[in-house]
């Protein structure tokens, strides 16, 4: 996954107007608020760094190019930002299938070099990624969201269109089903 950028803003109306007034630094500065954050929700739900790059970039340039269909009345940039990748995900699985492969080569970085050490913390990244994968799309987007993504559970619920007790019962549940497809995995 990539570095987070700087935290998105709670207020980013004054980029959208500018940004519809055809001003390009607005443009490129709601594409480098966004690109990050929507490049690791899409990497985490795909586990392939070239898919996750072509599908942030698309989320980011149909988000920007489609900006007069945003509409601002409660709902965040962020959130309708997301869904549009939530939507290019979904397409992209229904094109491909699931993809449960995580190249080593794009493995994070880790503070030992000790061989056996790397081997045992992307043995438990694959098992973590696979059994993230084997929940259902919407636990799946509940955990990344809330955990990869640290947004609250205010901001996971405009996304995805539920209410904030929907989402903690779904975190719970998604939590549950997590932990029992680990222990399986830890059986194996």
């Amino acid at each position: 996954m990539r570095p987070l950028g700087k935290a998105a803003s709670d207020d980013d109306r004054p980029l959208i107007e500018r940004v519809r007034k055809g001003d390009q630094d607005a443009v490129r500065a709601l594409y480098e608020r966004y690109f990050d954050r929507i490049y690791n929700y899409v990497y985490a739900r795909l586990g392939r760094a070239e898919d996750a790059e072509d599908l942030a970039i698309d989320t980011m340039t149909r988000g920007l190019t489609r900006l007069d269909l945003f509409q601002d009345q409660g709902v965040a940039f962020s959130s309708w930002i997301y869904r549009i990748a939530h939507n290019a995900t979904i397409d992209h699985y229904r094109r491909h299938g699931k993809v449960s492969l995580v190249s080593l080569e794009h493995a994070p970085a880790l503070e030992s070099a000790d061989p056996s050490e790397l081997a045992v913390e992307q043995m438990s990244n694959e098992d973590l990624h696979a059994a993230i994968r084997d929940l259902t799309d919407e636990q799946q987007q509940v955990l990344i969201l809330r955990f990869f993504q640290d947004l609250t559970a205010a901001q996971v619920a405009s996304i995805m269109g539920k209410s904030v007790g929907a989402v903690q019962a779904l975190q719970h549940r998604a939590l549950g089903s997590l932990e029992r497809a680990l222990q399986g995995r830890a059986v194996n």
